[in-house]
């Protein structure tokens, strides 16, 4: 029988693959570029997403993305492995392995491109948080940034002696940290529409240590609709880490609108050390950002820290730095690299969300 469906059987493949690409390509363009595109898409198509894949995530008492990455690993160890034996026993050339290998490179990167682009890869381009909420987000002046370093230092000290702390006397985390970081994004849906709606619970990394070695304390999975947070940071960073990543699935993408609102989630908490933990976030932006704007007005205001508050910054300076290296610094390179790509600032980086606090 002659075989004269290959041709067309590529002929397909390609214009299937190739379609794929410039329809992910469209999007990404009209993202960036259609005024109210990402914003309309934002709150239809994706909320749908969301709670679709996120429903079968949050089913699971594991990260189902970390599995994933696993059974990839597993995949591509398997897959050299054969090549190489059929290599050995001549049932296959190099050269056609390697254009094998190439394509299905290809295909896989083509897929990965669009699951992205839908799943978060177009809210990066939304209307930012504080547009949507009327907040006024505005230029500081020094003396309004010192003022407001005070402000949370007064804060941080009130709190810090209702908070439950450990043996050592570290901030503990909250019981049932989960569920009341969910309840709290949850109740901040009541009060700003854009947030409302349906969030899963944030599950712990078990490979932590190399998020710990790639100086991250949590990441949304785009992959899953999932919230993943490193257990082994310090405790007080937990609970604003988790409603952080909670915010990324919402579609609010950009570093410093998801700081504040994990900030805004933990104000509102019942549980002090919730609030605590949202109040340090926030003040550790702040100060920051008064170092460089004024390093007299930052020496006054820094010394004037509660003693709980200067303890968990010590072990939090004792953690990362277990971790420094040559992995750190390619992470927050590739990390940086990941923000300019869709359009934002580097990790890190504070506009003055906490004056409209």
């Amino acid at each position: 029988m002659f075989r004269t469906d290959r041709p067309y059987t590529k002929i397909r493949q390609i214009i299937l693959w190739g379609g794929l690409f410039l329809f992910t390509l469209f999007l990404q363009l009209f993202a960036r570029k259609v005024p109210g595109f990402a914003e309309r898409y934002a709150a239809t198509v994706y909320p749908v997403l969301m709670r679709t894949l996120g429903g079968i995530s949050n089913l699971l008492p594991f990260a189902l993305d970390e599995l994933l990455i696993y059974l990839l690993t597993i995949t591509v160890c398997g897959y050299l492995m054969i090549g190489i034996r059929q290599m050995w026993k001549k049932t296959v050339s190099l050269k056609k392995w390697m254009r094998k290998t190439f394509w299905g490179v290809v295909r896989i990167g083509i897929l990965w491109f669009l699951i992205f682009t839908v799943n978060c890869g177009i809210n990066y381009h939304r209307i930012p948080f504080s547009m949507q909420t009327g907040l006024s987000v505005e230029k500081y002046v020094v003396k309004e940034l010192e003022g407001l370093c005070l402000w949370l230092t007064e804060e941080i000290e009130k709190t810090s002696q209702e908070i439950t702390t450990q043996e050592n006397g570290l901030c503990a985390l909250p019981e049932n940290m989960r569920e009341k970081t969910r309840d709290a994004m949850m109740e901040l849906g009541d009060i700003y529409p854009s947030l409302s709606g349906w969030y899963p619970k944030a599950k712990p990394v078990f490979t932590w240590p190399l998020l710990s070695y790639e100086f991250l304390e949590g990441i949304a999975g785009p992959y899953t609709m999932e919230a993943h947070y490193n257990p082994n940071i310090p405790a007080y960073n937990q609970p604003a880490v988790l409603c952080h990543e909670l915010s990324h699935l919402k579609g609010f993408m950009r570093e410093d609108e998801a700081n504040y609102i994990a900030y805004l989630a933990c104000r509102d908490s019942e549980d002090a050390n919730i609030r605590y933990s949202g109040l340090m976030l926030a003040y550790t932006h702040s100060i920051n950002a008064l170092y460089g704007a004024d390093y007299d007005s930052f020496v006054k205001v820094r010394v004037q820290l509660c003693e709980q508050a200067e303890l968990d910054y010590a072990y939090h300076r004792y953690y990362w730095d277990q971790f420094e290296g040559p992995v750190s610094e390619v992470a927050d390179k590739v990390n940086d690299a990941y923000l300019k790509a869709n359009a934002q600032k580097e990790a890190g980086v504070m506009d003055v969300w906490w004056i409209c606090c």
